[in-house]
This record gives C-alpha cells, sequence and structure tokens, in this order.
C-alpha cells in the first residue's frame, strides 16, 4: 500500500473523489447502528465519511497509510485514529460495528477472509459489519494497488461464514450495479 503513503498519490486520490456522496449507505447504516454506537472505521483514507460518522456515532478512524493519517489527524483532532491493516486488525477493544467504504477490495480473497474472521472479534455482542465493495468478475492491478472485484453470491457466501446478512444494497458509484453495500450482525454462538 505504499502507493497511498506518496503524498502525490493522495492527492490524486482526493481530487478524483472529490464529488464523492455517501448519503445511499449512511441511509442505510443507520437502519441498522443506532446514534451513540461505537464504529471502527477501516481505512479512512481522506476522511470523506468521517463527518457523517462522527455525527452520529462515536467514531474511531484508522488507515494503514501514514500520509492518510497524518491527514485524517489535522482534519479531525478530536477523532482517535488508529494506524491498522485491514487483513490483520489488531485493537484491544471491541466496538458495536465496524465500517468501510471501498477498502476491503484491496485485499485477496483469502485476506478478506482473515479480515472478517478478526472483524468478528473485534466486536461487542451482537455487532455489525457495514462494507461497501466493487462489483466484477475479475481482480486487478493499478500502480501497485490490488483491486478485487466479487459477485454478490460470492461476497455474501464469504460474509456468510462468521456474520448472517441483514441487508444489501446493490448501488451505482460509475455504472449501474457496480456497487454492493453489505450489513451483516455477528452470528450468535450456540
Amino acid at each position: 500500500m505504499s502507493f497511498y503513503n506518496d503524498s502525490e498519490n493522495v492527492e490524486k486520490y482526493i481530487e478524483m473523489c472529490k464529488d464523492y456522496e455517501g448519503s445511499n449507505i449512511y441511509q442505510s447504516l443507520k437502519k441498522h447502528l443506532n446514534d451513540g454506537k461505537t464504529i471502527l472505521e477501516l481505512g479512512s483514507g481522506p476522511g470523506f465519511d468521517i463527518p457523517f460518522l462522527n455525527e452520529h456515532y462515536q467514531v474511531t478512524g484508522s488507515d494503514l497509510s501514514d500520509e492518510f493519517l497524518r491527514r485524517c489527524k489535522n482534519k479531525f483532532p478530536a477523532i482517535s485514529f488508529l494506524k491498522l491493516d485491514a487483513a490483520d486488525i489488531d485493537v484491544r477493544e471491541q466496538f458495536d460495528c465496524i465500517y468501510s467504504n471501498k477498502v476491503l477490495h484491496h485485499l485477496t480473497q483469502d485476506e478478506l477472509a482473515l479480515s472478517l474472521l478478526q472483524q468478528k472479534k473485534a466486536l461487542s455482542t451482537n455487532g455489525i459489519i457495514a462494507h461497501s465493495f466493487w462489483i466484477g468478475d475479475e481482480s486487478q492491478e493499478m500502480e501497485g494497488l490490488l483491486f478485487t472485484y466479487y459477485r454478490k453470491e460470492q461476497l455474501i457466501e464469504i460474509i456468510s461464514e462468521h456474520f448472517e446478512i441483514l441487508s444489501t444494497m446493490d448501488y451505482q458509484e460509475f455504472e449501474e450495479s457496480d456497487s454492493l453495500f453489505v450489513i451483516a450482525q455477528l452470528k450468535v454462538q450456540g
């Protein structure tokens, strides 16, 4: 992920995403997570989702990129940020929700499975995950970054190993139905 440690690459990314508007996934999240709950954002990037998350939840941000972390800490000094790898989430506290917006596609399928297992350990009882993914059939590498695409059924199968799917929402970021937002709850061990 050294791509995001380069300030020029981060500037390009911010410019590319400057028109981002996430109200559709925010409204979906609000249906399943009450205000005031604790939330860990995996991959805060430039912090586009932080204003909404912070308005409704007790948010902890995270990223693996030192450059993104530096910028977020400067922009949101009242919020705690952790340096975390989304595949190997090593946190001591537990959260009511773990959220990511187009972050987990940078992981291989095996790393995604590991991440979900680690997320399971970092959630409080009845905790939920809320993640958006790119939909497609192939993986590709661009400028040293991995992009793993999944079919909806494939994602549901992977997530369902440890979580019960509460809702899915297909939506358009660039092309019709190119994205999927999944909310799932920790399965009760019985």
